[in-house]
């Protein structure tokens, strides 16, 4: 028995010399037996090593295994392995299951037991415990050691969590931490490792539970030998901390060497070995120079003569791999490497991959990205998810659409669409509802729409008749719960469609996506098995399966053998084998990437771990340590190339924000006397110009500096970039793409027209308008095609949303003005009482009329119902006070105007064969009559947030209260011609509850009073003061009204801050309005669809368009711009309104 190390640099051939060694003994001794225990990584290219060493490419008495390999060698050998291991996705499933099971118990851990991957972060612990072979006992023993508090109480949970994974696993699972207790209990029977030869290769140190199993080794095994990388000349023995680069291999040396004494077995003198012929460098490279004194220093420095290392900066991480990709395509095609004597690291691995994939698409380099894939996101699993999630929340408008936009119920895109425009129009709910004939038509739909939707409605119900009633019953178990849902995949055909996702990439070339589709149904299939074998005869419910299982998905993934043997591997610094390259191309050398910045600390705080080693409890290296491990992980795959070695860092990162190169450039360059760093810009046209592919995306750069090479007279660049053109027209396909760029980068902004055939085709020669398409006209052409050319609407959503809200209000005070005259009160008389009675009856009429049954069917909507009843009687309270404390009569109510032959106002003949009729709905109508007078006020009742701006009026962005007036003045001349009827004012009225800020607490009278001034009318009234005392009796000298926007001055003047205006101004006002209206139908009927909305202040026209989404309007693109609107006072814009129109404030 004896133990010998194998020492030597990185690249001396260490591997190379055991394993020349063991093969040559394993064929003078045949019926011996030998293992190489390598890291299960290295498992597959140390066999394949071994193969080609021997002559017969054979091995016979040579097992290549990892720790757990070599167990379950030992296990078939003695026949007595009674259990079943327990893999990652298990450990998921039942830590999920402990969780639920002991939440009362969970002080600290439970509050983030339900967020994704934190299941997975106990599992890694509670890994690490057994790892480190610390018991629940040790466990206990710490916490009871600890003062209370916080950390104290989150060890109990983790021992709470240990305690029950160890417990439900006890006689029935081993886990892979346990297989190596086990191995070391059965090893003293194995004949396989009684003196056997064991090689340990590749290994950087041990856990405890491996060195123990070494310790039962070294008493069986005949020769063991272990490599260890270290440099030759370092004292192997003398360690004076972490701090050295080599301190890993030293402890483990110091360790080893330990234990083989205290097993009486014997330590030979080691092996070193120099670096030779078979080492990977050639004596005098700058390589070579780089493995003696990296990280180490006193070495001098090296005259780089040849390009054996080189430094770039690039401006981001995908001009990085844009370098990379087209040096590598350089090396292929000048100096003749193959694709797999070339390799990448980084790391951060999962910001480049994402980059990777399409570059090196782009330049047909074949790539394996030695990366594992979680399934969490993949459509088999959203179908998985959604099935249940379906079920549980009793067919959910989200979760159902969610299953079917999972793409595997079979139902057609277009047929989804449909339903879900529907389901959401008419607030279908509950599996009961879409088990019965669905019949309510809701506003943009056809009975010949509903029809269709109901054959649709049909096939989904029928999918889920069968899995429905089993998964909504209360007291099933885990296995009847994954039986339904298996009949379930099995009768939608799941694994079929799969396979044909698989050959569909396949074909497409997509060799990452077919290989996931590949294996995806296979990992769920056997996580529904370990869930039954773990689990199966439990009962639990719905919502504890589902999360069970998602826990089980978050921990499964994807792993993709290389597709190819001809391809550049990308891989991570820590856990990718890299094996007889030539060049590593080392990307992302970024401070916070090399090394690592120190992220989430998992469960344990880096301070709560070296607490815990105070209490003598070994764990995974502090973040201390683990900082000095990536530097000699950093020595070892910098060390990995025989021939190049390229590293390259960004300078800013994808989000545009300054990144700096990591200490290790620097390190390197100071090594190095002619060695500096290249900061890459943009290589010349000719240069990038390498593929198909990889060329398209020059002829769209081309298109954008093309005028600046004209300018410039680039004469080379124009000509490549023709060249190239020429190139990709003569394909049909790609010229057709070409055309589509050439279009995008002459695409302007230009005033658009659609014609006059068009135009009246549309419109036809008269409009029909509502002011408000007239308004909407005047923010921007382009949204008011799209909503009354095009006929374009949101889709309608089931609900009681504003502009129902609104709708009742007015329904309703309408209705109790109506009632309140028919049962002749007055507003002046009526008590509170018979008021509140009779907007009762009103309310619950109106609510009978409104076809909107959503505001019946929730609590949120029966709450939306008790708030308008609380508004409208607030709205009622103070409109009466408001007419009770003036002389003017409401006398009419919701007058409409659809009958525009009546009324001039609201007639414009645009052109000789072109009108244009205004029709609308004015709320209220005042009058009071004064002698041969009568005063006219409009009130437009708004639950909305509009205000009377004259600067909107100007530019015809609110236009509604002033044809409201103009159309009330012509009504009630023609109803009293015996009088000169007068404007006295145009007013919103808020319809809201208001909140109102106090200062100490207020009588019932005085809050009263404060809400009636939040109530205040909005508008523009006539400064005769006559007009103004009779809309509120109470304005006295001195004060502000709380009835309508004015106030008079100690000496009986009007305040400057009333909205006033004269009767002059009123006629001014109106007019401009009327040419305002003309200008924009004449537009209208012009067929303007330019896309030009306005900017006014910090207003645009955009700000709350449905459209813009959908709009091709970009400020940056040339043509495109918001049309700045003038900002002006209200005495400049009435001066301009009495000039005319030659200064409208509309575009022309």
């Amino acid at each position: 028995m004896a133990l010998q190390f194998i020492l030597g640099g990185s690249g001396s051939g260490k591997t190379y010399d055991i394993q020349k060694k063991i093969t040559g003994e394993a064929d003078k001794y045949p019926h011996k037996n030998y293992f190489f225990v390598v890291p299960e990584q290295f498992t597959m290219q140390t066999q394949r090593e071994l193969v080609l060493m021997q002559k017969a490419n054979c091995v016979m008495n040579i097992d290549i295994v990892s720790f757990a390999r070599l167990a379950y060698r030992v296990f078939d050998e003695l026949g007595n392995f009674p259990y079943q291991v327990l893999e990652e996705t298990g450990k998921n499933l039942i830590l999920r299951r402990v969780a639920q099971a002991n939440q009362e118990k969970l002080s600290v851990l439970q509050k983030n037991i339900t967020k994704m991957g934190y299941i997975s972060e106990i599992k890694s612990l509670i890994s690490e415990l057994a790892q480190y072979n610390v018991t629940p006992e040790e466990l206990e023993k710490v916490c009871g050691e600890l003062p209370a508090g916080g950390f104290s109480m989150k060890l109990k949970d983790v021992l709470v969590m240990y305690q029950g994974f160890l417990d439900f696993l006890q006689g029935k699972f081993v886990t892979q931490e346990e297989i190596l207790e086990l191995l070391i209990d059965v090893a003293d029977s194995s004949k396989l490792l009684r003196d056997c030869t064991l090689v340990f290769d590749g290994f950087t140190g041990f856990t405890p539970i491996q060195k123990k199993l070494f310790r039962k080794l070294l008493g069986l095994a005949g020769e063991i030998y272990v490599t260890v990388t270290i440099d030759e000349r370092e004292s192997f023995y003398r360690c004076t901390g972490s701090h050295e680069l080599f301190a890993m291999s030293k402890k483990m040396i110091l360790s080893l060497t330990k234990m083989a004494g205290e097993c009486h077995v014997e330590v030979l003198k080691p092996l070193v070995i120099p670096f030779g012929k078979n080492s990977r460098f050639k004596q005098g490279s700058a390589l070579f120079f780089l493995q003696q004194n990296l990280f180490r220093g006193g070495g001098g420095s090296f005259c780089l003569l040849e390009e054996e290392i080189r430094i770039t900066s690039c401006k981001n991480p995908r001009e990085e791999l844009k370098y990379i990709a087209g040096e590598i395509r350089r090396l292929i095609s000048a100096e003749h490497y193959r694709y797999n004597e070339i390799a990448i690291v980084c790391g951060d691995l999962p910001t480049y991959s994402a980059y990777a994939r399409e570059l090196f698409g782009d330049y047909d380099i074949p790539l394996f990205i030695d990366q594992k894939t979680k399934i969490v996101f993949h459509p088999f699993i959203e179908f998985f998810q959604s099935v249940l999630e379906t079920v549980s929340t009793d067919f959910s408008c989200d979760s159902i659409f969610r299953y079917l936009r999972s793409g595997l119920s079979r139902i057609p895109r277009e047929e989804v669409d449909f339903l879900e425009n529907y389901v959401l129009a008419a607030g279908i709910r509950g599996y009961k509802k879409w088990q019965e004939i669905f019949s309510y038509v809701p506003v943009g739909f056809t009975g010949e729409d509903v029809v269709l939707i109901n054959e649709i409605r049909e096939k989904v119900a029928g999918q889920f008749g069968g899995i429905y009633p089993v998964l909504r019953e209360r007291g099933k178990t885990v296995r009847e719960f994954s039986q339904a849902v298996y009949t379930f995949i099995a009768e939608r055909d799941i694994q079929k469609q799969l396979k044909e996702k698989e050959e569909f990439y396949e074909q497409a070339g997509d060799l990452k996506n077919a290989k996931e589709y590949a294996q995806i149904y296979r990992i769920v299939m056997d996580l529904m098995d370990k869930m039954v074998e773990l689990l199966g005869d439990e009962t639990i419910s719905l919502e504890e399966y589902g999360k069970i299982m998602d826990a089980g998905f978050e921990a499964a993934k994807v792993g993709i053998i290389p597709p190819g043997y001809d391809r550049v591997v990308f891989g991570d610094i820590e856990r990718t084998r890299l094996d007889n390259i030539k060049i590593l191309f080392f990307a992302g050398v970024n401070d916070g990437v090399i090394p690592k910045s120190q992220g989430g600390d998992g469960i344990l705080s880096q301070w709560e771990r070296e607490l815990l080693e105070e209490h003598d409890m070994e764990l995974a290296p502090t973040a201390r340590e683990q900082t000095f491990i990536q530097k000699f992980y950093l020595y070892l795959n910098l060390t990995k190339p025989s021939e190049k070695l390229y590293l390259s860092y960004a300078r800013v990162n994808g989000e545009g924000k300054a990144m700096r190169s990591s200490y290790l450039i620097h390190t390197i360059t100071k090594m190095f006397e002619n060695l500096s760093v290249d900061v890459v810009e943009e290589p010349p046209l000719e240069e990038r110009i390498v593929t198909e592919k990889n060329s398209f995306s020059l002829v769209a750069e081309g298109l954008f500096w093309g005028e600046r090479w004209a300018l410039e007279k680039r004469e080379k660049e124009q000509a490549l970039w023709g060249a190239l053109c020429r190139y990709f027209e003569r394909d049909e396909g790609l010229k057709r793409e070409i055309e589509k760029l050439f279009l995008a980068a002459n695409l302007k902004g230009e005033e658009s027209n659609i014609g006059a055939a068009v135009t009246k085709a549309l419109y036809g020669t008269t409009l029909n308008n509502s002011v408000t398409r007239l308004e909407k006209f005047a923010a921007c052409a382009f949204a008011h095609f799209l909503s009354y050319g095009l006929n374009l609407k949101e889709r309608e959503l089931s609900g009681f949303a504003a502009v129902d809200m609104g709708n009742v209000f007015h329904q309703v005070l309408e209705l109790y003005a109506k009632s309140m005259e028919k049962e002749g009160f007055s507003w002046f008389e009526i008590s509170q009482e018979d008021s509140e009675h009779l907007l009762g009856l009103a309310m619950e009429e109106a609510l009978l009329k409104n076809k909107n049954l959503a505001l019946y069917d929730n609590a949120r909507n029966a709450y939306g119902k008790k708030r308008m009843e609380r508004i409208l009687k607030r709205t009622v309270w103070a409109l009466t006070e408001q007419i009770r404390r003036g002389s003017f009569v409401p006398e009419s109510f919701e007058v409409s105007f659809d009958f525009p032959e009546e009324l001039s106002a609201v007639r414009f003949q645009l052109s000789q064969e072109e009108k244009m009729h205004l029709k609308g709905r004015i709320d209220r109508i005042d009058t009071l009559n004064a002698g041969d007078k009568l005063y006219v006020k409009v009130i437009d009742y708004k639950s909305g947030n509009t205000t009377f701006q004259f600067l909107n009026i100007y530019h015809g962005l609110q236009l509604q209260l002033v044809v409201y007036m103009n159309a009330a003045l012509e009504m009630m001349e023609k109803r009293h011609p015996e009088k000169e009827v007068v404007p006295a004012g145009v007013f919103y009225y808020h319809v809201k509850d208001p909140v109102v800020e106090t200062e100490g607490e207020l009588s019932e009278e005085e809050l009263q009073k404060k809400i009636f001034g939040e109530l205040k009318l909005n508008g523009v009234l006539s400064d005769d003061e006559t007009v103004m005392g009779e809309l509120d009796r109470e304005l006295a000298p001195g004060k502000n009204s709380d009835v309508i926007p004015a106030g008079i001055n100690k000496d009986g003047s009007v305040k400057k801050t009333s909205k006033t205006i004269s009767r002059e101004d009123f006629s001014a006002l109106s007019s401009y309005v009327n040419e305002t209206i003309f200008h924009l139908g004449q537009r209208m009927m012009q067929g303007l669809v330019t896309a030009n909305p306005y900017s006014l202040g910090d207003k645009k026209g955009c700000d709350y368009c449905e459209f813009k989404n959908i709009c091709h309007f970009d400020n940056k693109i040339p043509g495109f711009a918001y049309r700045q609107l003038e900002e002006l006072s209200k005495d400049e814009i009435l001066e301009k309104m009495r000039e005319g129109g030659q200064n409208r404030g509309v575009d022309g």
